[in-house]
């Protein structure tokens, strides 16, 4: 090989150990690069990884809070069918305030923000009529609902004097927007399980509750008329005494006792037929008959000393008192023939009682005689119902001659029935024949083997050893 080729050859193999030699320090420093970078990432997701380490815990906190409040905030925004369903609410207002319902309508919901709101709206129009107090226990209502509502507007057009005067209230014409909103989410999360959730719960019971206090705002109670004059309508009317000696303020304030008192006795009575014994209704007929004389005094002394003179007074008096009562003593009146137990009542309590006393339950077979003892003597006069009544006071008698006949100590130690002989028994550790006292009261009559007949308040009872 001469010379040149030599050279030729270290020459081709200088340059391809250069070449590799170059490739592989390319490689290292871009493997060095990568690395670098990967470096770089990875000390960004660590500081990602702290940073969600130290929120996790608070957001952790947040999430438990507001589950506990899912069941405010579902009190607070209805779904859509408690919103529908609204309405119904608004007609049962009405009749606890007295508006008279002219039209109650819901109108189309609509969204109020974007069209992915989680929020929707439901409005309703209410018209109605009523005086500006009941209208305002309307507005009370719908401000101590458990739902969030308000009233973005309203008008009212006032009613007159005249019609005052007649119906002895006002009648103002009342139109009023009322609004509502329904939580309803678009898009639904899945529901991330906490760990030990129920302890974390209870460790954070404190901040649950605060927010659940702040969610339930406090309410404004209204109280009602008060005596006061409706604003809206000005009858001319002096509020100072007039010879009546009542004032206005105080003539409205006795017609309110009277209704008042007429309301409570006419639900009294709506108890008298719901009653469940004989005794408790008795008892609410008796408070219903006392209340209708109570009331009737009160207008003969109206009437006498001439104490209402205010039009709108007088004409609630007759209306929503005279006449009412007048109905109600009508109801009493046909039902005071049919008084106390009916029939059925009383053998059905017989019935009690002779199995009570024959299942020796004497205190139960008393008690069924106190629950219709107080209108036994209402049944004079009807033969039926007497010859039972005579009946149960034996029962009675016969169940306490029994309860307390048995409630006595009597110790058995033995007897002696020796023919030619007078029997002997020991009772108490006392030796006794017939015609000896086992205490004052009780007498023995009889005695026969393990058995022996006292004589106890008017009547012979055995007692078996």
């Amino acid at each position: 090989m001469d010379d040149r080729k030599f050279w030729i050859l270290v020459a081709l193999v200088f340059a391809v150990v250069t070449s590799g030699s170059g490739y592989a320090i390319y490689s290292k420093k871009e493997a060095i690069k990568n690395r670098r970078a990967e470096v770089e990432q990875l000390g960004k997701d660590i500081q990602v990884a702290r940073k969600t380490i130290t929120t996790t815990a608070s957001l952790e906190k947040e999430v438990i809070v507001l589950r506990e409040l899912s069941v405010v905030f579902e009190e607070i925004l209805p779904t859509t069918d408690g919103a529908r369903n609204l309405i119904k609410n608004f007609y049962n207002y009405s009749r606890e305030t007295g508006v008279q319902p002219t039209s109650f309508q819901p109108q189309a919901s609509r969204n109020p923000g974007a069209a992915q709101s989680d929020f929707d709206q439901f409005s309703y129009t209410l018209e109605m009529t009523g005086d500006t107090f009941q209208f305002l226990d309307f507005i009370n209502r719908i401000e101590t609902h458990s739902r969030f509502m308000s009233i973005p507007s309203f008008r009212m057009t006032a009613g007159s004097r005249k019609d005052m005067e007649k119906l002895g209230f006002a009648r103002h014409a009342i139109q009023m927007d009322v609004e509502t909103y329904v939580y309803q989410p678009k898009t639904q999360a899945a529901r991330v399980p906490i760990d030990g959730y129920d302890r974390k719960r209870d460790l954070l019971v404190g901040e649950i509750n605060r927010r659940r206090q702040a969610l339930r705002l406090a309410t404004f109670q209204y109280r009602g008329a008060r005596g006061r004059r409706d604003p809206w309508i000005d009858p001319r009317v002096s509020a100072e005494e007039d010879a009546s000696g009542l004032s206005m303020l105080e003539q409205k304030e006795k017609v309110e006792e009277l209704i008042e008192m007429l309301a409570s006795a006419t639900a009294q009575w709506g108890r008298v037929e719901e009653a469940e014994n004989i005794l408790e209704r008795m008892m609410e007929k008796r408070g219903v008959i006392e209340t209708i004389a109570t009331i009737n005094d009160e207008l003969r002394r109206i009437d006498n000393d001439n104490m209402i003179t205010y039009p709108p007074a007088v004409k609630r008096l007759q209306v929503e008192v005279r006449e009412p009562v007048r109905r109600l003593q009508a109801e009493v009146d046909d039902k005071k023939s049919i008084e106390g137990p009916l029939k059925e009542e009383l053998e059905q309590v017989v019935r009690h009682m002779r199995k009570n006393i024959e299942t020796g339950d004497y205190m139960l077979a008393l008690q069924d005689y106190d629950s219709i003892k107080a209108g036994l003597e209402l049944v004079q006069g009807d033969p039926a119902r007497m010859e039972l009544a005579d009946e149960l006071r034996v029962l009675a008698e016969e169940a306490d001659i029994l309860r307390e006949f048995e409630s006595i100590e009597i110790q058995f130690g033995g007897q002696a029935l020796i023919e030619g002989h007078a029997p002997a028994v020991l009772l108490n550790k006392k030796t006794l024949s017939v015609g000896d006292l086992l205490q004052p009261g009780v007498e023995i009559v009889a005695i026969r083997p393990f058995e022996v007949d006292f004589a106890f308040r008017g009547v012979v009872l055995t007692r078996s050893f």
